[in-house]
């Protein structure tokens, strides 16, 4: 039997099209429309999709409504369909905490011309999730992270982090940078696949969770200890030997841009010993190739175990060509980064 997808928009154009995709593609099937939020709610208990497609910003009940009581009664897989506005932009990444896999963009507004463009794009995100994540159970809010031993603040560490993140990477990192503790000992750079609009919001949410100043990257940024620079979509980076930013603009790698691997290929030749690499959740193999760069330059790579990971692809990836040496829950991922952070190199006695 075929997956069967229920599409819910406000926009009778949206509708239309994505209707009209998702029926003419042979691996799946359309299970039915909802206008609005009120009506994907009660769809979604009766006909039970395998995936839904859920517009944010709708009149009689939004997306995100919609997604809390969805995930609560009848959990889906979900892909939210935004704007690119700062109010949908905020609204998206709400939606990414509250349960929802990924999220595709109205490129240029609801009645484009350009949004037959990204028809592959949003096919292809389709395709994957029903493929590669198991329905989830019932949305429960997240207990508080539980620390296996004391997070003390580090002195003299001469390391620096680099984390690569997918899809799933908004609520790992958020659960990360709720972790970690106060005067974190290395700079932290970060690469994870969303696209431009989006990343300035959400390096204004990872700084409000936790202690770690958390910034969307510029060029020539010098981010110190316990500070975190966030690359932005559409723009690759790399970090100089100074340890400065570096965005250029080139052709996706891996289908994606920003990637990792860029940003770790860099890292190991600017720091070597000193990088520490982090790959967490998401589809593909963007930062394997790098985190075994970091390794072979004498660096360390962990990754995020299956246990925790939305989609076990990356980590999976950099596993099996011996990039990452141990594993961790996401629960566990900032003890594992702060510990192995907070041990000198360059100095070490």
């Amino acid at each position: 039997m075929k997956p069967r997808v229920l599409v819910v928009d406000d926009s009778a154009f949206i509708r239309r099209v994505l209707t009209d995709w998702i029926s003419s593609d042979p691996r799946m099937e359309l299970a039915g429309v909802a206008h609005n939020g009120e009506e994907a709610v009660r769809m979604a208990a009766e006909l039970k999709p395998d995936l839904i497609t859920l517009d944010v910003e709708m009149p009689v009940m939004n997306g995100i409504e919609a997604l809390k009581r969805i995930m609560s009664a009848s959990p889906t897989r979900v892909i939210m369909v935004s704007s690119v506005t700062q109010k949908g932009a905020a609204l998206t990444l709400q939606a990414l905490e509250l349960g929802a896999i990924d999220f595709f963009t109205k490129p240029g507004g609801s009645a484009s011309i350009e949004l037959f463009s990204a028809k592959d794009e949003l096919m292809g995100k389709l395709r994957e999730v029903i493929a590669a994540i198991p329905k989830p159970a019932a949305y429960r809010p997240a207990a508080p992270i539980r620390r296996m031993m004391p997070l003390t603040r580090a002195t003299g560490s001469d390391r620096v982090v680099v984390i690569a993140s997918s899809t799933g990477g908004p609520k790992a990192l958020g659960a990360v940078f709720a972790a970690l503790p106060e005067a974190f000992p290395a700079p932290i750079y970060i690469v994870q696949h969303m696209p431009a609009g989006f990343t300035q919001s959400f390096a204004d949410r990872l700084d409000r969770l936790g202690p770690t100043k958390v910034t969307l990257a510029e060029t020539g940024v010098l981010p110190g200890p316990g500070e975190a620079v966030l690359a932005p979509g559409g723009m690759h980076m790399r970090v100089a030997a100074n340890g400065r930013v570096e965005l250029f603009d080139e052709a996706s790698l891996h289908g994606v841009k920003p990637a990792a691997d860029h940003l770790f290929n860099s890292a190991a030749r600017a720091f070597g010993a000193r990088c520490l690499a982090v790959v967490l959740t998401g589809m593909g193999k963007d930062g394997a190739a790098g985190a075994l760069a970091i390794r072979k330059a004498g660096g360390q790579a962990i990754g995020e175990s299956q246990a925790s990971c939305v989609i076990y692809g990356m980590p999976k990836a950099a596993k099996e060509i011996g990039a990452t040496s141990d594993e961790f829950a996401i629960e566990h991922m900032a003890e594992a980064m702060t510990a192995l952070a907070s041990r000198k190199v360059r100095n070490a006695a």
